[in-house]
């Protein structure tokens, strides 16, 4: 008798440790997109849009270069950087790539190197375009370009172009 008690006391027991167990396991708060931080979930995005590879030299980047040709380029100091890398990873940047007839021309380069890495932005005001190419120039990825606040950030770095601010003017009108 002593023994059936003892072995109904201990069934009990098992019972209580097993619900306890997965109770402490179901309760686990688990992650899901939309508990990121703003500055996070454009990092995924940017990471879905571009891939992996491409969304981490523009992230790690140690060197951020901009211009309008070949003759003015200037490299971004620490804050501007952060700017730039704000302003390409604007998620609206990524939605899609419609169809445009008309040649890519660009008006605005910015050049992210990190480790012997290269990727550019390259930005058409006219298309409404811009696309990221690698180091030999080869096309990896094109979007439409849905707001300006690159080409007002390329004024103040630019004062005296006078492409971009025709390009501007027309925008606003």
């Amino acid at each position: 008798m002593r023994l059936n008690t003892l072995f109904k006391h201990l069934a009990i027991i098992e019972l209580v440790t097993l619900l306890f167990a997965t109770i402490s396991c179901s309760a686990r708060n688990k992650k899901n997109e939309t508990d990121y931080t703003p500055m996070q979930r454009t990092e995924v995005m940017l990471r879905k849009a571009v891939g992996d590879s491409i969304a981490k030299i523009i992230l790690k980047a140690r060197t951020i270069e901009i211009g309008c040709d070949s003759a003015t380029i200037k490299k971004l100091g620490t804050d501007d950087r952060a700017v730039v890398r704000y302003l390409v990873g604007d998620t609206c940047n990524y939605t899609a790539d419609t169809e445009v007839l008309g040649h890519f021309h660009t008006y605005l380069f910015v050049k992210f190197t990190a480790r012997k890495q290269i990727v550019t932005a390259q930005y058409d005001f006219r298309l409404h375009k811009w696309m990221l190419v690698g180091k030999d120039n080869k096309p990896l990825r094109r979007f439409d370009l849905l707001n300006t606040e690159i080409l007002k950030y390329a004024l103040l770095a630019f004062p005296e172009n006078q492409k971009l601010t025709e390009i501007l003017k027309e925008e606003e009108k």
